[in-house]
Protein backbone atom coordinates (compact mmCIF):
# COMPACT_ATOMS: atom_id res chain seq x y z
CA UNK A 1 0.00 0.00 0.00
CA UNK A 2 1.19 3.30 -1.08
CA UNK A 3 2.06 5.28 2.14
CA UNK A 4 1.40 9.30 2.77
CA UNK A 5 4.48 10.53 1.74
CA UNK A 6 4.27 8.87 -1.57
CA UNK A 7 0.65 10.60 -2.25
CA UNK A 8 1.12 13.09 -4.99
CA UNK A 9 -0.36 15.36 -3.43
CA UNK A 10 2.04 15.29 -0.11
CA UNK A 11 4.44 17.34 -1.71
CA UNK A 12 1.82 20.51 -3.05
CA UNK A 13 0.68 20.75 0.28
CA UNK A 14 4.06 20.58 1.46
CA UNK A 15 5.13 23.63 -0.92
CA UNK A 16 1.43 25.53 -0.39
CA UNK A 17 2.54 25.65 3.30
CA UNK A 18 6.21 26.74 2.85
CA UNK A 19 5.31 29.13 0.24
CA UNK A 20 2.92 31.08 2.19
CA UNK A 21 3.92 30.33 6.20
CA UNK A 22 7.31 30.91 7.78
CA UNK A 23 7.66 28.00 10.14
CA UNK A 24 10.11 26.20 8.21
CA UNK A 25 11.69 29.03 6.74
CA UNK A 26 12.46 30.56 10.13
CA UNK A 27 13.66 27.23 11.48
CA UNK A 28 16.23 26.56 8.45
CA UNK A 29 17.60 29.93 8.89
CA UNK A 30 18.12 29.05 12.21
CA UNK A 31 19.70 25.42 11.84
CA UNK A 32 21.99 27.16 9.05
CA UNK A 33 23.52 29.70 11.05
CA UNK A 34 24.53 27.42 13.98
CA UNK A 35 25.24 24.72 11.85
CA UNK A 36 28.50 27.27 10.74
CA UNK A 37 28.42 26.71 6.90
CA UNK A 38 31.05 28.68 5.14
CA UNK A 39 32.43 28.67 1.66
CA UNK A 40 35.77 26.20 3.55
CA UNK A 41 33.08 23.71 3.87
CA UNK A 42 33.27 21.58 0.61
CA UNK A 43 30.53 18.68 1.78
CA UNK A 44 27.03 18.49 3.12
CA UNK A 45 24.96 15.71 3.39
CA UNK A 46 21.32 16.79 4.34
CA UNK A 47 19.40 14.08 5.55
CA UNK A 48 15.30 13.74 5.05
CA UNK A 49 15.86 16.51 2.41
CA UNK A 50 12.18 16.59 1.74
CA UNK A 51 11.95 19.08 -1.18
CA UNK A 52 14.94 20.88 -0.48
CA UNK A 53 14.53 23.73 1.81
CA UNK A 54 17.22 22.68 4.00
CA UNK A 55 19.25 22.62 1.86
CA UNK A 56 18.28 25.71 -0.56
CA UNK A 57 18.97 27.74 2.53
CA UNK A 58 22.37 26.34 3.06
CA UNK A 59 23.42 26.78 -0.55
CA UNK A 60 23.68 30.88 -0.02
CA UNK A 61 26.47 30.32 2.48
CA UNK A 62 29.15 27.45 0.42
CA UNK A 63 31.28 27.96 -2.12
CA UNK A 64 30.84 26.80 -6.08
CA UNK A 65 32.92 23.80 -5.48
CA UNK A 66 30.26 22.55 -2.26
CA UNK A 67 28.53 19.30 -3.07
CA UNK A 68 25.49 18.71 -1.26
CA UNK A 69 24.07 15.62 -0.32
CA UNK A 70 20.16 15.50 0.09
CA UNK A 71 18.79 12.06 1.35
CA UNK A 72 15.23 11.77 0.77
CA UNK A 73 13.38 8.24 0.66
CA UNK A 74 10.01 9.47 -0.59
CA UNK A 75 9.90 9.80 -4.06
CA UNK A 76 7.04 12.35 -4.02
CA UNK A 77 9.11 14.39 -2.37
CA UNK A 78 12.32 14.00 -4.13
CA UNK A 79 11.17 14.30 -7.46
CA UNK A 80 9.75 18.04 -6.12
CA UNK A 81 12.90 19.14 -5.10
CA UNK A 82 14.27 18.15 -8.19
CA UNK A 83 11.94 20.16 -9.93
CA UNK A 84 12.00 23.09 -7.78
CA UNK A 85 15.87 23.23 -6.90
CA UNK A 86 18.13 23.50 -9.67
CA UNK A 87 21.72 23.66 -8.75
CA UNK A 88 24.92 21.84 -10.02
CA UNK A 89 26.18 21.08 -6.28
CA UNK A 90 23.10 19.26 -5.57
CA UNK A 91 23.11 15.90 -5.59
CA UNK A 92 20.15 13.32 -4.51
CA UNK A 93 19.86 9.76 -3.03
CA UNK A 94 17.23 7.39 -1.60
CA UNK A 95 19.43 6.15 1.19
CA UNK A 96 21.98 7.14 3.18
CA UNK A 97 25.94 7.02 1.68
CA UNK A 98 27.98 4.50 3.79
CA UNK A 99 31.48 5.53 2.91
CA UNK A 100 32.69 7.03 5.77
CA UNK A 101 34.43 9.83 7.21
CA UNK A 102 32.61 11.88 3.98
CA UNK A 103 31.00 14.72 5.17
CA UNK A 104 31.90 18.10 6.67
CA UNK A 105 28.55 18.72 8.30
CA UNK A 106 24.85 16.82 8.33
CA UNK A 107 22.24 18.52 8.82
CA UNK A 108 19.02 17.31 9.74
CA UNK A 109 16.14 19.78 9.72
CA UNK A 110 12.43 19.24 11.72
CA UNK A 111 13.06 15.21 10.39
CA UNK A 112 15.62 13.47 13.16
CA UNK A 113 12.34 12.54 15.42
CA UNK A 114 10.98 10.00 12.92
CA UNK A 115 14.68 7.92 12.48
CA UNK A 116 14.38 5.30 15.19
CA UNK A 117 16.21 4.25 16.80
CA UNK A 118 17.50 7.76 17.47
CA UNK A 119 20.79 5.93 18.82
CA UNK A 120 21.60 4.24 16.07
CA UNK A 121 20.63 6.61 13.11
CA UNK A 122 23.49 9.20 15.57
CA UNK A 123 25.91 6.15 15.23
CA UNK A 124 25.49 6.20 11.43
CA UNK A 125 25.80 10.01 11.48
CA UNK A 126 28.93 10.11 13.47
CA UNK A 127 30.46 7.74 11.58
CA UNK A 128 29.74 9.85 7.86
CA UNK A 129 31.57 12.95 9.66
CA UNK A 130 34.75 13.80 9.26
CA UNK A 131 36.84 14.92 12.09
CA UNK A 132 36.20 18.84 12.85
CA UNK A 133 33.00 18.36 11.40
CA UNK A 134 29.37 18.52 12.77
CA UNK A 135 26.18 17.37 12.88
CA UNK A 136 23.01 20.18 13.06
CA UNK A 137 19.49 19.14 13.76
CA UNK A 138 16.35 20.68 15.23
CA UNK A 139 13.14 19.31 16.43
CA UNK A 140 9.83 21.24 17.90
CA UNK A 141 9.70 21.21 21.57
CA UNK A 142 6.41 19.48 21.58
CA UNK A 143 8.29 16.40 20.05
CA UNK A 144 10.49 16.43 23.36
CA UNK A 145 7.40 16.26 25.54
CA UNK A 146 8.03 20.26 26.28
CA UNK A 147 4.92 22.04 26.77
CA UNK A 148 4.78 25.94 24.51
CA UNK A 149 3.88 28.91 26.00
CA UNK A 150 0.41 30.43 25.44
CA UNK A 151 0.08 33.57 22.67
CA UNK A 152 -3.10 35.27 21.91
CA UNK A 153 -6.20 35.55 20.99
CA UNK A 154 -9.42 33.05 22.01
CA UNK A 155 -7.24 30.08 21.67
CA UNK A 156 -3.48 30.77 22.71
CA UNK A 157 -2.54 27.20 22.98
CA UNK A 158 -4.36 26.11 19.54
CA UNK A 159 -6.14 23.35 20.73
CA UNK A 160 -9.22 24.01 19.64
CA UNK A 161 -8.32 23.14 15.99
CA UNK A 162 -7.34 19.67 16.17
CA UNK A 163 -10.09 18.72 19.01
CA UNK A 164 -12.15 19.01 15.95
CA UNK A 165 -9.98 17.34 13.37
CA UNK A 166 -8.54 14.52 15.36
CA UNK A 167 -11.82 13.87 17.87
CA UNK A 168 -9.74 12.98 20.89
CA UNK A 169 -7.66 10.76 19.09
CA UNK A 170 -4.11 11.22 20.06
CA UNK A 171 -1.78 12.66 16.92
CA UNK A 172 -0.43 9.67 15.63
CA UNK A 173 1.66 11.83 13.60
CA UNK A 174 3.77 12.04 17.26
CA UNK A 175 2.91 8.94 18.98
CA UNK A 176 4.37 6.44 16.00
CA UNK A 177 8.15 7.44 16.48
CA UNK A 178 10.38 6.84 20.04
CA UNK A 179 9.42 8.84 22.51
CA UNK A 180 11.90 11.90 22.87
CA UNK A 181 13.33 13.96 25.27
CA UNK A 182 15.97 16.57 25.53
CA UNK A 183 18.26 15.04 27.77
CA UNK A 184 17.51 11.42 25.69
CA UNK A 185 18.91 13.81 22.73
CA UNK A 186 21.97 14.65 24.45
CA UNK A 187 23.11 11.09 26.25
CA UNK A 188 22.67 9.43 22.72
CA UNK A 189 25.20 12.04 21.44
CA UNK A 190 27.77 11.72 23.83
CA UNK A 191 27.64 8.03 23.58
CA UNK A 192 28.18 8.21 20.22
CA UNK A 193 31.48 10.61 20.77
CA UNK A 194 30.21 13.93 19.98
CA UNK A 195 30.45 17.04 21.79
CA UNK A 196 27.35 19.02 21.22
CA UNK A 197 26.11 22.47 22.31
CA UNK A 198 22.23 22.91 22.41
CA UNK A 199 20.41 26.18 21.33
CA UNK A 200 16.84 26.76 20.57
CA UNK A 201 14.66 29.32 19.04
CA UNK A 202 10.84 30.36 19.00
CA UNK A 203 7.98 31.52 16.30
CA UNK A 204 4.54 32.95 16.50
CA UNK A 205 2.56 29.75 14.75
CA UNK A 206 -0.74 31.37 14.05
CA UNK A 207 -3.90 29.71 13.78
CA UNK A 208 -3.75 29.90 9.73
CA UNK A 209 -0.82 28.11 9.43
CA UNK A 210 -1.73 25.39 11.72
CA UNK A 211 -4.34 24.57 9.71
CA UNK A 212 -2.26 24.73 6.38
CA UNK A 213 0.17 22.62 7.99
CA UNK A 214 -2.24 20.18 8.79
CA UNK A 215 -3.10 19.97 5.29
CA UNK A 216 -0.04 17.92 4.35
CA UNK A 217 -1.57 14.26 4.08
CA UNK A 218 1.03 12.43 6.27
CA UNK A 219 -0.19 14.28 9.44
CA UNK A 220 -4.08 12.79 9.49
CA UNK A 221 -3.24 9.31 7.94
CA UNK A 222 -4.23 7.53 11.18
CA UNK A 223 -7.50 9.09 11.66
CA UNK A 224 -8.80 9.76 7.81
CA UNK A 225 -6.47 7.21 5.95
CA UNK A 226 -10.03 6.75 3.84
CA UNK A 227 -10.27 10.32 2.87
CA UNK A 228 -8.28 11.71 -0.43
CA UNK A 229 -5.86 14.86 0.92
CA UNK A 230 -8.52 17.24 -1.16
CA UNK A 231 -11.07 15.71 0.93
CA UNK A 232 -8.86 16.47 4.22
CA UNK A 233 -8.47 20.30 3.14
CA UNK A 234 -11.77 20.68 2.98
CA UNK A 235 -12.80 19.35 6.45
CA UNK A 236 -9.72 21.25 8.13
CA UNK A 237 -10.74 24.28 6.57
CA UNK A 238 -14.24 23.38 7.87
CA UNK A 239 -12.61 23.19 11.41
CA UNK A 240 -11.09 26.28 10.51
CA UNK A 241 -14.01 28.15 10.07
CA UNK A 242 -15.35 27.24 13.38
CA UNK A 243 -12.29 28.21 15.60
CA UNK A 244 -10.71 32.09 16.22
CA UNK A 245 -8.66 32.45 13.09
CA UNK A 246 -6.53 35.35 14.85
CA UNK A 247 -4.94 32.88 17.76
CA UNK A 248 -1.55 31.96 17.64
CA UNK A 249 1.11 30.30 20.18
CA UNK A 250 4.29 30.36 20.67
CA UNK A 251 6.78 27.55 19.14
CA UNK A 252 10.12 26.52 20.73
CA UNK A 253 12.19 24.62 18.70
CA UNK A 254 15.11 22.70 20.23
CA UNK A 255 18.41 22.69 18.26
CA UNK A 256 22.22 20.62 18.82
CA UNK A 257 25.30 21.85 16.98
CA UNK A 258 27.38 18.24 17.41
CA UNK A 259 31.02 18.32 16.90
CA UNK A 260 33.56 15.56 15.68
CA UNK A 261 36.60 16.17 17.45
CA UNK A 262 39.77 13.95 17.74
Amino acid sequence: MQGPWEFSETPLFYEAFCEKHDRYRSANSVLIRKGRLSASVSRVLDVGAGTGRTAEAALGRLGPEARVVCVEPSAAMRRAGKSRLIDSRIRWRTALPVRPASFDRILCGAAIWQMSPLAETLRRFAGLLREGGALCFNIPGLYLQEADAPGGGDDPHLLALPARVFRGRADGAISAYEPLTARLVEDALRAVGLRATAWSHRIRLKQEAYAAWLKIPVLTEHCWSGLSPQERARRIDGALGRVDRASWRWETWKGWTAWKLG
